[in-house]
C-alpha cells in the first residue's frame, strides 16, 4: 500500500514501463536517422558541412584501378583478400585537386554509423589508403547481403581496425 492507501497496480506499472521504453526508442531512432539520404554504393564527400560531391561504384571504376593483395589479422583469424579499388588520394582529386592540401584528416563513416579517422599524411603515403569496391573480382557485399558497397582499406593497419565497411561518407576536416 502507498501512503494514500491505494495499491500500485502491477499491470499499470508494466504498461507505463513499456510506454516509456517505446518513447526512449523513438527518441533514439529520431536522433540516429540518416539526414543526408546516404545509400550503400554511393560515397558522399563533404567538408565544413558542404557537399562537395557524390561518387558511385561506377564512378570509382573509372578512376585508376589498383589490385591489392592483403592478409588481415582479425579476431576471426587470418583472412586473405585481393581488393580492387583506387587510392583515396585519387578519389579526392577527382572531386577537387586541392582537397589533399586544404585538409588534415578525413572521418570515414559506414551505413552502420561506424566511424574512423585517417590523416592526410597517411592518405598521401604511397600504397597505403584505398577505396575498394571488389574482392577477388566480385563486388563487395552490402550490409543487407546485396552487391555494390564500398570500403576503406588502410594498408598500414594490419588488424583492419580502421577499415570502414559499407562506406557512405568522407568528411574532410
Amino acid at each position: 500500500m502507498t501512503e494514500t492507501g491505494k495499491e500500485l497496480n502491477p499491470k499499470k506499472l508494466l504498461g507505463l514501463g513499456i510506454l516509456l521504453l517505446a518513447f526512449i526508442i523513438a527518441v533514439f531512432a529520431f536522433l540516429n536517422r540518416d539526414r543526408e539520404g546516404l545509400r550503400e554504393g554511393q560515397l558522399l564527400i563533404k567538408a565544413e558541412g558542404v557537399r562537395l560531391g557524390v561518387l558511385t561504384v561506377d564512378d570509382l571504376r573509372k578512376l585508376p584501378e589498383v589490385r591489392k593483395r592483403m592478409v588481415i589479422n582479425s579476431t576471426s583469424g587470418l583472412t586473405r583478400h585481393e581488393f580492387t579499388g583506387t587510392p583515396l588520394a585519387a578519389v579526392l582529386d577527382s572531386v577537387d585537386h586541392g582537397l589533399t592540401q586544404k585538409y588534415a584528416r578525413i572521418v570515414t563513416r559506414g551505413i552502420d554509423n561506424y566511424t574512423s579517422g585517417v590523416s592526410m599524411s597517411e592518405i598521401l603515403r604511397p600504397d597505403n589508403v584505398y577505396v575498394v569496391y571488389s574482392d577477388y573480382g566480385k563486388p563487395l557485399k552490402t550490409k543487407t547481403g546485396g552487391e555494390g558497397t564500398i570500403q576503406i582499406v588502410v594498408c598500414d593497419d594490419e588488424f583492419g581496425q580502421r577499415f570502414t565497411n559499407y562506406l557512405v561518407s568522407l568528411e574532410l576536416q
